[in-house]
């Protein structure tokens, strides 16, 4: 202990008697092309004394170009079982790098309030505004990991686009006994090695770090320097696991489990009444998953053993609330009633793909429930009241996973849904006036991810808002929203019809005998997707789309159009846009089939990729012309 001690005491004596030259003069040139900010330095020191103590330092200062770069001058941890903030210092340099601004950890504000209701942990954080720029913030900062060491801090040094870095630092001390996992992420960086009588030493360096200039949808995971570290063992408080492998993962998580299924006799009892008259599993584990959304709710709740271990089943029958981990299990036991094999599933809602040569705990953030039955698997959400049983929503939809059964564990991928289901099918009426202005019936249809997404969105407003959302699905100014209707169906491939009337001043431009209107007054804009002249990184889209719209046009006695539309057939690796106008019984009807396709492009393409956007946006938006 004496040891460590000293180690802390110079490791902020150095710090203070070696001051860097700060000034933003002193940055090399190639480091501030295509950067809003560049970090000056970056020292990160991990020491682990056993399984359950640590001490983690850090040291970084970047300087700030501009207000694009405010949200790096920010200090932020996160405190909780596992952390605690010991000591802390910040200080703020102006552009010829002199000392203007001392901070202490009196000035850090500490809050518990946040998304969970039950919580040990709290954010402790300093905002600074800067006076002017370029500016430089530099913090250390000290904090004690205790209860157990489940991981290392990871090195990650580049914060994301358009920073660089000058020089950034990461020395890990471990015991003898404990075998480090390490995986790197690309660029790769040399792990330098040594030893002590006691001590495992490992040392990371990156330096003159260019800033990478913004990209929409480039492959991010790949660009950046990442090392992420743990244990082969660990212990959590007195529970210890191996995480050598997913399956011994896994099983570790499955003994969390042990004992937590039991339920009082009224739900035994109940869940008995609701099964007794089905037949058939499926709809047995339907109709208990209909109980689940109707008489619990979701709270999170990161307590006991590092928030990995769910509430026993039978508090969460008391309380009628749970998180994720929770109302699995609770789902999970309620089948185990009727005998229906269930398993307990860790999934991310944020990362598509687990890195299945490194288990770790910062992979996964979600439970959800695998049933799998004789004929398909049926995977729930429990944590949602208003899903539809057997739907796998958007954000884990093609997730791989780890499932967590009696004494065994693997990891396995949700499916995915073919990418042209996600639909969007319009249908406008439009009276138009002599004057230009134009009546509106609006009806549409929105299919999986589509509606996953306008359910959400239409979900809980009041008129008002309700009105504004649907006058954000036109090309059309200050709409006037009346009659709105909607209609769900909530299956396993869910839907939403809804209807609304539109009326609309001034819709047509008028100039001497003539009427100039929108082809189409839906809204999906291409406009900016990509931007640029040129592209450095591959080009990922994640997400599809098939929209459908019908533009019924009853133009004014009189008038006639005068522009003569051709029909557009556009195919591409990248999707499809089919349009056709006709005439029928003096209205003109204009259908536009639009495709999106996800896929992963290589950036050679970046220019027809762009132009295909481009070409169908200006097609989306050109105006038809009637003459009187």
């Amino acid at each position: 202990m004496k040891t460590h001690f000293l180690f802390v005491f110079l490791f902020f004596a150095f710090i203070r008697i070696n001051a860097q030259n700060y000034a933003v003069t002193a940055i090399p040139e190639e480091l501030k092309t295509d950067a809003q900010a560049v970090v000056r330095e970056y020292s990160e020191t991990f020491i682990q004394d056993d399984t359950q103590t640590g001490t983690h330092n850090v040291v970084y200062a970047m300087t700030i170009f501009d207000e694009k770069g405010d949200n790096y001058m920010n200090f932020y941890v996160y405190e909780d079982y596992f952390r605690e903030l010991k000591n802390f210092s910040g200080e703020v340099f102006n552009a010829q790098g002199k000392s203007i601004k001392k901070i202490g950890k009196k000035d850090l504000v500490s809050t518990a309030i946040s998304d969970n209701l039950a919580d040990n942990g709290k954010r402790t954080f300093y905002n600074f505004h800067a006076p002017s720029y370029p500016i430089t913030v530099k913090y250390a900062y000290e904090l004690k990991y205790k209860n157990g060491i489940l991981s290392y801090p990871t090195f990650d040094p580049v914060p994301g686009f358009r920073v660089s870095v000058e020089k950034a630092d990461y020395t890990l001390q471990i015991p003898q006994d404990v075998e480090l996992r390490e995986k790197k992420l690309n660029p790769q960086v040399e792990t330098v090695r040594s030893t002590t009588d006691k001590s495992k030493i490992y040392k990371w360096s990156i330096n003159q770090f260019k800033a990478l200039p913004y990209e929409a949808y480039a492959p991010v995971e790949e660009l950046f320097p990442v090392i992420y570290l743990s244990p082969e063992k660990f212990c959590m408080g007195k529970t210890c696991g191996d995480m050598s492998d997913w399956e011994h993962f896994g099983i570790w998580q499955g003994e969390l489990l042990k004992g937590r299924n039991v339920l009082p006799q009224n739900i035994i009892d109940k869940v008995k009444e609701l099964t007794q008259n089905v037949p058939e599993k499926r709809d047995k584990v339907k109709a208990l998953y209909q109980y689940l959304q109707n008489t619990t709710h979701y709270i999170s709740i990161q307590l006991g053993i590092g928030g990995w271990q769910p509430m026993k089943a039978e508090d969460v029958a008391k309380t009628s609330f749970g998180d994720c981990k929770a109302l699995s299990n609770y789902m999970k036991s309620l089948l185990d009633v009727v005998n229906i094999p269930s398993y307990y599933t860790v999934i991310s809602t944020e990362k598509k793909y687990l890195m299945r040569d490194f288990p770790n705990f910062s992979q996964a953030n979600h439970v959800i429930l695998m049933v799998p039955l004789e004929s398909d698997t049926v995977w729930l959400e429990c944590t949602n009241q208003s899903l539809p049983f057997g739907y796998i929503h958007s954000q884990i939809l093609g997730h791989d996973a780890l499932a967590v059964g009696e004494n065994k564990a693997f990891l396995c991928t949700l499916p995915s849904y073919p990418p042209l289901d996600n639909q969007e099918i319009n249908t406008v009426e439009i009276r138009l006036s002599p004057e230009g202005n134009a009546d509106m019936d609006v009806r549409s249809t929105y299919k999986m991810d589509v509606f996953e997404k306008m359910y959400f969105r239409l979900k809980g407003l009041d008129t008002k808002e309700e009105n504004e959302t649907l006058s954000r699905l036109l090309r059309v100014e200050k709409p006037q929203i009346s009659e709105f209707k909607k209609e769900e169906f909530l299956t396993e491939k869910p839907s939403m019809n809804i209807s609304f009337k539109v009326k609309c001043d001034e819709y047509a431009s008028k100039t001497g005998t003539r009427m100039f209107i929108p082809i189409n007054p839906t809204y999906t804009s291409l406009k900016g997707v990509f931007s640029g002249n040129s592209r450095r990184f591959d080009i990922v889209l994640k997400s599809s789309l098939c929209e459908i719209d019908t533009i019924r046009l009853h133009i004014p006695e009189n008038y006639a159009l005068e522009n003569q539309v051709k029909p557009v057939d556009i195919h591409s690796d990248y999707g499809a846009f089919k349009t056709e106008i006709k005439e029928e019984n003096g209205t003109w009807v204009y259908v536009q089939k639009l495709e999106l396709l996800p896929g992963r492009y290589p950036a050679s393409q970046f220019g027809d990729l762009k132009d295909f956007y481009n070409k169908i946006e200006g097609l989306q938006t050109m105006k038809l012309s009637l003459k009187k």
